[in-house]
């Protein structure tokens, strides 16, 4: 089997369709030396296996929350921002508190943001008159990102970032980075990969969060974050802790 109709075997799965060609391709070439596996000596079993790996891995970073695309353009035309929000789990569960948030922000007095592992946050929050960096790793977020920021005339940008290889990203200067229910979710080593991002982020103010509850709805034992905190408090950075129904925000 080549290596492009592995690609596409894997990019099957709904929930990983929208996922860039060049990041599944890395994962595909990183599994392949890792696990020290030539393709073409797989039999149809050893394939399946390593299909299943790869899509696992994938994932842990874009399968969590989304729950469906669907008419989205549909959606962007009739100026029906709220649905395309309810279209992913994370953005429809923070809804009610955008208003909270985009005072949070204002009083910041931002002139630039960086959103990083966005999915369709800028939705709720770009707005002309503020430079909006958008980076995610799925595609067909940064698609309607982008199609929004052309239709409202805003001054954006999208781009690919996988937070997992920060160190391979080229991270714009803002004023203010918005990590918003993204550490949560980068995989086992994530205390270690949530310090690197912390360190390549150009920003004289962060706010980053985390959600209260598990997926199952239940609310979590202990929501703060001790180790960002004392991650921070290491580095002498400021911050208050605000909370909404579903997830805890630290303004740095």
């Amino acid at each position: 089997m080549e290596i492009q109709q592995l690609l596409k075997d894997i990019k099957q799965k709904k929930e990983l369709s929208g996922i860039a060609d060049s990041l599944v391709l890395e994962r595909i070439l990183n599994y392949l030396e890792k696990n020290r596996v030539i393709l073409n000596d797989l039999n149809p079993s050893q394939l399946k296996l390593v299909i299943k790996d790869i899509r696992a891995g994938l994932r842990e970073n874009v399968g969590r929350f989304k729950v469906g695309t669907r008419n989205r353009a549909k959606l962007l035309h009739e100026k029906d921002i709220d649905a395309i929000l309810c279209t992913h789990s994370s953005t429809k569960e923070r809804v009610s508190f955008y208003p909270q948030l985009r005072e949070i922000i204002k009083k910041i007095n931002a002139s630039s943001i960086l959103d990083l592992g966005c999915g369709i946050n800028p939705l709720a929050l770009a707005q002309k008159g503020i430079k909006y960096y958008a980076s995610d790793i799925n595609q067909e977020d940064l698609d309607i990102v982008k199609r929004f920021f052309l239709d409202y005339d805003i001054d954006g940008e999208t781009f690919v970032c996988d937070l997992n290889k920060i160190e391979e990203c080229i991270l714009p200067k803002a004023d203010l980075t918005l990590v918003l229910k993204v550490f949560d979710i980068l995989g086992k080593n994530d205390y270690k990969t949530a310090e690197k991002i912390i360190e390549k982020i150009q920003s004289k103010n962060l706010i980053i969060s985390f959600s209260t509850r598990t997926l199952s709805g239940k609310p979590m034992k202990n929501q703060r974050r001790i180790w960002l905190e004392k991650l921070l408090n290491s580095v002498s950075y400021k911050f208050e802790i605000v909370k909404s129904d579903n997830e805890i925000f630290y303004i740095i």
